[in-house]
């Protein structure tokens, strides 16, 4: 692909193919990170990270979280139903939404439900900003941890932020 690029920037020149390739590919890659970040961070509830003999592929599974990303969840396979492509990823990303909705019942308490987006999901640049402050760091000790803040990161300037 490198080699591909290299090619077309001689012959369309480097601007073009930056503009037409590398500024998409940064775009999605961001979204990427975002979703991935999101599905693992930032809920109301603080989730805990397993350790040691208290992690199980079970409990690594409810601690993500779903979210509703409007437009985008029909677009990019039903990238909403995170819980349950942890908890069986042989479904096929056709099947998650039914699978989801018959597994709500049986999960009970350990599933969240999303807040519901918009056709844009800009409710979700709240959670990110909310969790980009708050969730820096897990501890080094412990089976059972939840995210900490570190009040130096912000330090001051948190209150400014607000």
């Amino acid at each position: 692909m490198l080699g591909f690029l290299i090619v077309l920037s001689f012959v369309f020149g480097p601007i073009q193919v930056l503009k037409f390739y590398g500024v998409p590919y940064m775009i999605f890659v961001m979204w990427l990170d975002m979703v991935t970040y999101l599905h693992h961070h930032g809920h109301e509830q603080k989730l805990p990270w397993y350790r040691g003999k208290e992690w199980s592929y079970l409990r690594g599974g409810l601690t993500t979280i779903d979210r509703d990303y409007g437009l985008f969840n029909n677009i990019q396979h039903d990238i909403g139903t995170h819980v349950i492509h942890h908890l069986f990823p042989q479904i096929p990303h056709y099947h998650l939404i039914e699978a989801t909705r018959a597994a709500k019942p049986v999960m009970g308490k350990y599933y969240r439900e999303p807040k519901k987006s918009a056709v844009f999901p800009v409710h979700l640049v709240k959670d990110l900003v909310r969790s980009i402050r708050e969730d820096h760091y897990v501890s080094d000790t412990g089976d059972v941890v939840f995210y900490q803040t570190d009040p130096q990161i912000f330090g001051s300037s948190r209150n400014k932020l607000e």
